[in-house]
């Protein structure tokens, strides 16, 4: 006993005692000092172990996302989402003590139902009118894009180069014309493209519907384990959504303000101006709303427009827009990243990964996936 006394008394000496963390820390030991460190980042609250019920709500979730992807679903999906979230704002909106919750639910159905019908309406008044004359100046359209093509046939003639089937359109007159002749030898192409848009906005207007069947249903009190796990991963699918549009929203702001600086700002100091500046600045936010498609489609007007008025000036927007466009994914991945908790890189590398396997779908999917994905593994402490 004496002996084991002497030998701890000249041999090594036991470890400090750590001093008290706060409530909320845990003590970290520094394995080259041996002190401690009360103040380390707050110890994770133990996550309970997932139950039979919530693999598989897991398994089922994963499956259905899959399936989503490989039977060309994307759309219905994203329309049921935005209307579902949509609907879920209004209702918020809604609330008051004195409406109970079954009536804001029927409140916010209806004025969605009464704004897309309004919307359907004057969008189809509109494109009657349009075609009419009564709004716009569709031949005057037409007579702007013979224009065109007869600015560029010159342009092409001053640079030695043959203008080739351009020489047959020189007045609006011979446009429609051509424009009729394209589409009667490529209509086997357009009916096959017009049968997949039918697809699409029938798949679109089902997901409509399902989200309004879902949104309208009351929840049961008690539901079963499955039942009530597979609530809570579509639960967390919605809200991750939610967040994506958000994010999606504050990335068309940027792109449109870089938009604005070239079209307000450089193109003035280089001596040029594009006509209806106002009009593309606005459809360059709108159509931003819409990932990856709706970029492309303010592109092709600013460039069409910008062709208009110069060849060099079409080229010059063209790099332009392409280089905005390389940005905007960085752009996407950061102001995304800030909204799910996540690293830019890491959307970055979900967007690439999506859409190496499953193409543009992927592309509008992945900061969705990603953010889902990532919430239910934070639940569950493990990142």
């Amino acid at each position: 006993m004496v002996g084991a006394r002497r030998r701890l008394r000249g041999g090594a000496r036991p470890p400090p005692r750590l001093p008290a963390a706060p409530p909320g820390r845990r003590q970290v030991r520094d394995p080259v000092s041996g002190t401690g460190d009360a103040l380390a980042r707050p110890a994770p609250a133990d996550a309970a172990p997932a139950t039979a019920a919530e693999k598989a709500s897991y398994v089922l979730s994963a499956a259905a996302l899959l399936f989503v992807f490989l039977a060309h679903l994307v759309p219905a999906l994203v329309a049921g989402l935005l209307v579902h979230t949509v609907l879920h704002r209004t209702q918020r909106l809604l609330t008051h003590r004195r409406l109970s919750h079954g009536l804001t639910k029927t409140l916010a159905a209806g004025l969605l139902v009464v704004l897309a019908a309004g919307v359907a309406v004057l969008s189809g008044w509109g494109l009657f009118a349009f075609a009419r004359g009564h709004v716009g100046d569709l031949p005057g359209l037409f007579a702007r894009m013979a224009d065109v093509l007869d600015r560029a046939r010159e342009q092409l003639a001053a640079w030695g180069l043959g203008s080739g089937f351009l020489e047959g359109l020189r007045t609006a007159d011979q446009l429609k014309g051509a424009a009729a002749e394209w589409l009667r030898e490529h209509g086997s192409v357009l009916t096959a493209a017009g049968g997949h848009a039918g697809r699409l906005a029938v798949h679109g207007l089902m997901g409509v519907f399902a989200a309004v069947l879902v949104f309208l249903r009351q929840p049961s009190a008690s539901p079963r384990p499955l039942a009530g796990a597979l609530a809570a991963r579509v639960r967390r699918f919605g809200d991750a959504f939610e967040r994506i549009v958000i994010a999606q929203a504050e990335i068309s702001a940027v792109n449109t303000v870089l938009t604005a600086v070239y079209l307000l700002g450089l193109l003035p100091l280089l001596g040029a101006r594009l006509p209806m500046t106002t009009t593309l600045i606005l459809v360059t936010f709108v159509a931003g709303l819409l990932p990856v498609v709706g970029n492309l489609v303010s592109n092709t007007v600013i460039v069409v427009v910008s062709f208009g008025v110069a060849p060099w000036l079409a080229l010059l927007s063209l790099g332009f827009l392409v280089g905005v466009h390389k940005l905007e994914y960085l752009v996407n991945a950061r102001i995304v990243g800030n909204r799910i908790g996540a690293q830019a890189w890491e959307i970055f590398l979900a967007i690439v990964v999506f859409e190496v396997a499953f193409g543009i779908a992927g592309v509008v999917l992945a900061p969705i996936v990603y953010a889902w994905v990532k919430g239910e593994l934070r639940e569950r402490d493990l990142v």
